[in-house]
């Protein structure tokens, strides 16, 4: 018994300095080191996975020596930082788009789903009864080749206003819409294979906002796909650019490939002009749909300050590795 107490001493002891050294290292999130940066995304594992193993050393060791005094302290350490983090997606903090309360009859109301399909999925119904169920105005989807923008067409009967760049390369998006589309401009940020679009969208009275739809290569090497090396990951700062100087209210969606953790402003530039949906509200987590134990929110909807949000929904499975996005949202008459 007293054997296996000591290895499992010395195993508690190692996974506390893994965790302790990969928290702290999880600092240099906007490091162009991919293994740096991939570090920042499992924030809520190792923030759990933290707070057991200090709990399980404190229990276990009755001698304590200064090694284990610092493993103590690095595990605090990391807990604390991964806390700074994820606080902001508690009901702890407050919003930063407020709730839709009192709303007049001149506000515009809309909802979007937003879906990665996963270009390999071949489930396509499964998403069209969603949509169907859900009855969105807006419907964004992404990984879009071929095959999936045919078993889509189905939805121009609902929504007569679409655009459509498709790709074989996990990156072709399209957009359906039941408001006019007055304006589609496409443009490749930082890969001529990975298209972003932007759209200006016209309610029945007039009224207008920008809608951005972006899907940044996450940062890792592929063989086949596209990805970011050699390139500095600034797809998000290049899109934030045309967002300070906006002319309409202005919504960004889509699979950042980026989890954010509260820092919209850095990555974007946007100080004081783009906010996250989630602050203050919850995780939301939309990836990994196949792991339970992998998951946080790579899929995104922010707003500048004229929306309010009425409804914010993870939705069911539909065969791909992310979950569905639901928003209703409210574009707020300033006047």
């Amino acid at each position: 018994m007293e054997k296996i107490k000591k290895i499992l001493s010395i195993i508690l002891q190692l996974v506390a300095v893994i965790l302790s050294i990969a928290s702290i290292l999880s600092l240099f999130r906007n490091s162009e080191n991919r293994y740096l940066k991939m570090l920042d995304f499992p924030r809520i594992q190792l923030f759990i996975l933290s707070l057991i193993v200090l709990i399980l050393l404190i229990i276990i060791k009755r001698k304590w020596k200064l090694f284990n005094n610092l493993l103590i302290v690095g595990l605090l350490i990391g807990i604390t930082i991964h806390s700074y983090f994820l606080i902001n997606y508690t009901t702890l903090v407050p919003v930063e788009v407020p709730t839709a309360q009192h709303l007049k009859s001149r506000d515009n109301q809309f909802s979007l789903l937003l879906t990665n399909v996963k270009m390999s999925n071949r489930k396509a119904p499964q998403l069209i009864e969603l949509i169907a169920l859900k009855k969105p105005d807006l419907v964004l989807a992404m990984e879009v080749d071929s095959w999936w923008n045919d078993e889509l067409a189905i939805l121009t009967k609902d929504y007569p206003f679409s655009h459509q760049t498709i790709n074989e390369v996990t990156y072709g998006m399209v957009l359906y819409s039941k408001f006019p589309l007055r304006k589609i401009e496409v443009d490749y940020l930082t890969n001529d294979k990975v298209p972003s679009f932007e759209s200006i969208i016209t309610f029945e009275d007039g009224k207008t906002f920008s809608f951005h739809a972006i899907h940044p290569v996450p940062p890792t090497r592929f063989q086949d796909l596209p990805d970011n090396a050699g390139q500095q990951e600034n797809a998000l700062k290049k899109l934030g650019k045309k967002i300070v100087d906006k002319e309409f209210p202005t919504l960004v969606a889509g699979d950042l490939n980026d989890v954010v953790w509260s820092y919209v402003d850095e990555l974007t530039g946007t100080k004081n002009s783009l906010y996250d949906l989630r602050v203050g509200r919850g995780f939301y987590n939309s990836f990994n749909a196949n792991n339970f134990l992998m998951r946080w929110p790579l899929d995104h909807v922010l707003v500048t300050k004229e929306f309010q949000l009425k409804k914010l929904e993870r939705l069911s499975k539909i065969g791909s590795d992310h979950f569905p996005i639901y928003v209703e949202l409210v574009l707020v008459d300033q006047q």
